[in-house]
């Protein structure tokens, strides 16, 4: 099975064939057999005798084999596959023919003269290996191979040789030799998981089967014997032989001369690298496409039925995801100290260092890309440590510049000791530790695999395609997918969908509430015990009557409590559901206004997508069509399709039945949640996050933005969610078991510039282009912080998107009485204090 995928419990492992040892007498009894059969009443009795329980040639006739089903990106690149056996069909007209030559002049030469078994070649082997005195040649033709891979066991017995021959006779008389060939040439098992020509030329070389050269077309020739003796990787020096060996029957039987086979001999292989690279960066995308192909489609089509998979994962995006967690993660731990060595070697001598660096050699780096290494000896005079690296056991030299970051962390909050001084303040000899090379500075870093987790969500609001997903730092670790099954508290970035349900009836950005002390009493819904709760801003502040603009830009909790309370849950509840963000009865209460209620990032970046596109709940798309494995579309995703990205259909209006109001038909891509002012009303203060807020350490990136920060209480959840017009892209940063991020690491801190160092790859080369002003909003100059009429010039004017009814409020001295609020709603709401 590839890479990061799991074998269903009732798949057996795979045991490969070890070579056929057929003695002498073994060759004899089976000419014998032939003999007999071809003649004479004991032939015909033996034939009656074993014909009778013989399976019959059906499977053959309908021949399906198990094939690999294959998952590709939208480009087209393959993503990962799943199999029991790695195989891919192709028929008989499109192996080249020098490849059917080749296995047939070391398999069976005689292959078009005989009629499914070879007297000749047994009379043969049985001459060979008895004046070896060990088996050296074996007798089987392909015929035979084919009845027994098909129809029998592997058990050598008498008894199955018998069948075997019987068989063979009889798939002489109802095939061709050309569909004999073809149901050998997908069949024959050829190593590394690869059962056929066409898998196994895509996994050794990565290569078309029509696209093999002469010297590994006698590579694979050579395998079926014994294919885990003669793998390219584990044993080259015997593949070489092998190959060599196949090159020469070609020279034998006319195939290639035998200086095109000296050529061959000496040229390297060609080998491919045994793992893609694309599914290395996207494990928790591609295990997320083979639960949904299990729990829609079964084992039997996963694992069997050689699908072919179109996801809409987007490669440069996914690439540019997983890097940016891995950096930002790294950097979020170099913020929080060193925590110590991998391990310590007590025995520090020179030998048990040694040994130690043998025995971990053959270690691979980890997720972040660290390399292993131990520490041999102090300098303390020069300030400088040795480090053997297990990476080819080289010597480098740890300085002060790479250690100088790792101070200590101190208590819960993860506050740093004091400043390192010394190399040897932090390292010890004997010391196993991670380095990494600082290219820009050339010189080595000590360096540490992170223990904090973060997920990445990343969608195309028109169209609802996921086009990347990261669900943790290493899923060789841990294949939890906190992308799509962590449900996490997301605090305040949860408020914009709150404020939408004000704007949705009629609230403007420049409504004012008042932000002063709160103090409410509640239920405690474990323990039935009355408690009070005094919620406060994050800075510990109160700012008085405040705008729905500043309240959200800046993040002010007791403004949105207030508004929450003003709507009413009853109200807000519904709106939430539209969104597909259902809150359970017994967890309603203002509690939601700061995000108690945990979501996971896929549900609140499907929700940002309405903002984004206008106010439509699209639903995310990870496959957007299945082939069969003859070639037949099975399955489309009406928004999944590449060639219909942003060809959004008009909306039809239709009558209802009562032809009294008309209604709207639901689009090709996602449903009505918002009318377009509102979402645009949500987007530009979103904007105003970015350029006046909490996010505005995103203006470096210089686009079109909009985006919100998320920090929960005690600062154990850290989110950023962010979109351009064409792009949403959500980051959530925190621990498995609920620790401390520690002190000052909120939503901006630790999400934020990982989301800004994905943006900046995604966004590249890409136009800038700002957010659509729908019809029906009216674009008017006001103070960010007041809401009140201001000329365009003015400092903190910002360009207020106002609906039909609303308008900026008015100081005093402008002589209006303008309310701001729209739709009757006062300029203050004095509701709760």
């Amino acid at each position: 099975m590839a890479n990061n995928t799991k074998t269903p419990k009732t798949q057996k492992k795979k045991v490969e064939q070890k070579p056929k040892k057929r003695g002498c007498l073994f060759n004899l009894l089976a000419l014998l057999v032939f003999l007999s059969l071809a003649g004479g009443t004991v032939g015909l009795l033996v034939f009656r005798h074993y014909a009778r329980g013989l399976p019959t040639l059906d499977e053959l006739t309908d021949y399906q084999p198990s094939l690999v089903t294959r998952i590709f990106a939208r480009d087209y690149q393959l993503l990962g596959e799943f199999f029991i056996q790695r195989r891919q069909f192709v028929p008989m007209k499109d192996v080249p023919p020098m490849l059917v030559k080749a296995f047939l002049a070391v398999e069976d030469a005689r292959f078009y003269e005989h009629y499914g078994i070879d007297p000749v070649g047994i009379a043969r082997a049985a001459m060979a290996n008895a004046a070896a005195g060990r088996v050296i040649q074996g007798a089987s033709t392909v015929t035979q191979q084919v009845a027994r891979t098909f129809l029998l066991s592997s058990v050598r017995t008498l008894d199955r040789k018998i069948k075997e021959v019987i068989l063979s006779l009889a798939i002489e008389r109802k095939f061709s030799k050309d569909e004999i060939l073809e149901l050998y040439v997908n069949q024959i098992y050829l190593g590394a998981g690869a059962y056929g020509v066409a898998a196994a030329s895509r996994i050794y070389f990565d290569k078309d089967v029509s696209e093999l050269n002469i010297g590994q077309i006698a590579l694979l020739a050579g395998l079926p014997k014994a294919p885990s003796r003669y793998s390219p990787w584990r044993y080259p020096d015997r593949a070489r032989a092998r190959q060599k060996l196949v090159l020469d029957r070609m020279v034998d039987v006319g195939l290639i001369t035998t200086e095109q086979a000296d050529l061959w001999a000496e040229r390297d292989f060609g080998l491919a690298r045994p793992e893609k690279p694309l599914e290395q960066v996207a494990p928790h995308y591609l295990e997320h496409v083979r639960r949904t192909i299990q729990n829609e489609w079964g084992n039997g089509l996963l694992y069997q039925g050689g699908l072919d998979v179109y996801t809409s994962l987007d490669p440069r995006l996914q690439r540019a995801a997983h890097k940016a967690i891995l950096s930002g993660l790294a950097a979020y731990d170099r913020r929080h100290g060193y925590r110590g060595p991998v391990e310590h070697l007590e025995n520090a001598t020179p030998d048990a260092f040694s040994s130690w660096v043998v025995q971990h050699k053959d270690e691979v780096r980890s997720a972040t890309g660290y390399v292993k290494g131990l520490v041999t000896s102090l300098n303390k005079e020069k300030g400088v440590a040795t480090v053997v690296l297990v990476e080819g056991g080289r010597e480098i030299l740890l300085t002060l510049d790479g250690v100088q970051w790792a101070r200590k962390p101190v208590g819960e909050k993860k506050a740093l000791g004091p400043p390192i001084t010394r190399v040897d303040e932090v390292l010890t000899t004997g010391d196993v530790v991670w380095l990494e090379r600082d290219e820009t500075l050339q010189i080595w870093k000590l360096a540490q695999e992170p223990q904090v987790e973060a997920a990445m969500i990343v969608m195309d609001p028109h169209t609802g395609q996921l086009l990347a997903m990261v669900g943790g730092r290493d899923f060789g670790k841990s294949e939890f997918n906190r992308a799509t099954q962590s449900r996490r508290q997301p605090g305040s970035a949860f408020k914009p969908f709150l404020y939408a349900a004000a704007m949705d009836r009629g609230y403007s950005p420049t409504t004012r509430i008042d932000d002063s002390p709160l103090s409410m009493t509640y239920v405690d819904s474990a323990t039935g015990i009355l408690k009070e709760w005094q919620p406060e801003n994050y800075e510990h502040k109160f700012y008085g009557p405040t705008t729905l603009r500043s309240a959200l830009v800046h993040s002010r909790n007791l403004v949105t409590i207030r508004l929450v309370k003003r709507i009413g849950l009853s109200k807000v509840v519904p709106l939430l559901r539209r969104f597909g963000l259902d809150i359970p009865p017994e967890q309603r209460n203002l509690t939601i206004a700061l995000g108690s209620y945990g979501f996971t990032p896929l549900q609140i970046v499907t929700g940002y997508c309405a903002f984004a596109n206008g106010g439509k709940l699209v639903e995310p798309v990870y496959i957007a069509r299945i082939q069969d494995r003859y070639g037949r579309t099975v399955h489309r995703h009406r928004g999944g399709d590449c060639l219909l990205c942003h060809q959004e259909p008009k909306e039809i209006v239709v009558a209802p039945k009562d032809k009294n109001t008309p209604e709207q038909q639901p689009s090709l891509f996602g449903k009505r949640v918002l009318d377009p002012p509102t979402a645009y009303q949500i987007t530009s203060l979103l904007k105003g996050v970015i350029s006046h807020g909490t996010g505005r350490k995103a203006l470096a990136l210089g686009w079109p933005l909009a985006g919100k920060t998320g920090t929960t209480n005690d600062l154990r959840d850290a989110w950023f969610i962010g979109f351009s017009p064409a792009l949403v892209a959500g980051v959530w940063v925190g621990f498995d078991d609920y620790s401390v991020l520690g002190h000052a690491e909120t939503g901006a801190m630790a999400a934020l510039p990982i989301w800004m160092d994905f943006m900046s790859a995604a966004l590249k080369d890409q136009p800038k282009i700002d957010f659509p002003v729908p019809k029906g909003i009216q674009l008017e100059p006001v103070n960010a912080e007041t809401g009140e009429f201001c000329s365009v010039d003015s400092k903190g004017m910002v360009m207020e998107a106002f609906k039909p009814g609303q308008s900026p409020l008015r100081s005093e001295s402008s002589g209006s009485s303008s309310s701001g609020g729209g739709a009757g709603k006062p300029s203050v709401v004095d509701g709760l204090y």
